[in-house]
């Protein structure tokens, strides 16, 4: 025999059915969104990064080429009064071109090891919450269906009960009727003899 269970409120468990589709939904969202961002990252430090940190290497190797191509025009030359001027503008020119462009190689080299350290760790976040989403998308919607059953024999069974209420009601009424007015198996008490006085006794003719 299966065990008995107390439901007082079938509205208790419609606000428990509402509040767990709620939670399901809010963490299909975020399970979604966190997915998402996640690939989004890796897909931007697979191609559009690489792309263009490729592309400030090419453009600032240019800058480098055109600052060196100066500083060796300005020792090379000398000028009207046949001495050679400064090439210290140039140099320093020379000096930021370089750092920027060696700061372009390491941003290259970054994005590719971040590349491979965000799948990584993309894969490793997937493992973790597996669990967790195969209960929000599985389990939840087994659980909101169980309630639904419930919820629908309970009012069916509200729905017949209340009616056979009624009718036991009604023949307890009427079982009421005859047995109060019914005599059978009660003594009826007879009312007593009349006996006669002296003075109605017949007196001898004379």
């Amino acid at each position: 025999m299966g065990k008995a269970a107390r439901v007082e409120s079938i509205d208790t468990l419609k606000t428990f059915r509402t509040a767990l589709c709620k939670f399901a939904e809010a963490a299909n969202i975020a399970l979604a969104d966190a997915e998402g961002e996640m690939q989004r990252t890796h897909t931007w430090l697979e191609t559009e990064g690489q792309t263009y940190w490729q592309g400030q290497i090419r453009r600032r190797a240019d800058i480098v080429a055109r600052a060196k191509e100066a500083v060796r025009m300005k020792k090379l030359f000398k000028n009207a009064a046949g001495s050679r001027d400064s090439a210290v503008d140039e140099e320093r020119a020379l000096a930021v071109a370089t750092r920027q462009f060696e700061e372009a190689e390491q941003k290259l080299v970054n994005v590719r090891k971040y590349a491979r350290l965000v799948q990584r760790e993309v894969s490793l976040y997937q493992g973790s919450v597996q669990r967790f989403a195969t209960s929000v998308q599985c389990d939840i919607p087994v659980a909101v269906s169980k309630l639904d059953n419930m919820v629908a024999v309970l009012e069916s069974y509200l729905a017949l009960s209340a009616p056979s209420e009624a009718v036991r009601a009604g023949a307890g009424l009427a079982d009421e009727g005859p047995t109060m007015s019914r005599g059978e198996g009660m003594a009826i008490e007879q009312p007593p003899a009349q006996t006669s006085t002296p003075d109605q006794t017949d007196k001898p003719t004379t």
